[in-house]
């Protein structure tokens, strides 16, 4: 029979909080990222956003990436 591994308490605690810790520094810095370029869009004019195919009603959308503004583009709906 193989031994059997028991992997300690503590080691494995630390190393839960520093993958949270990085977790939480990732969401932090996409949610950063997402922030700066609503900004930058927003500070557009709206022939450029227009230019662009944005309207301003979409700005959110684009900066997040969000799969819904994705997924109306590539069927062709460009409604707001």
């Amino acid at each position: 029979m193989p031994p059997i591994s028991i992997p300690c308490p503590t080691s494995a605690r630390k190393r839960s909080l520093a993958d949270k810790v990085l977790a939480g520094l990732k969401v932090f810095v996409v949610r950063w990222q997402q922030d700066r370029a609503a900004r930058a869009l927003s500070g557009l004019s709206d022939y450029m956003l227009k230019d662009m195919g944005i309207s301003r009603g979409e700005i959110q959308a684009v900066a997040r990436g969000s799969r819904e503004y994705s997924a109306d583009r590539s069927n062709g709906n460009t409604e707001a």
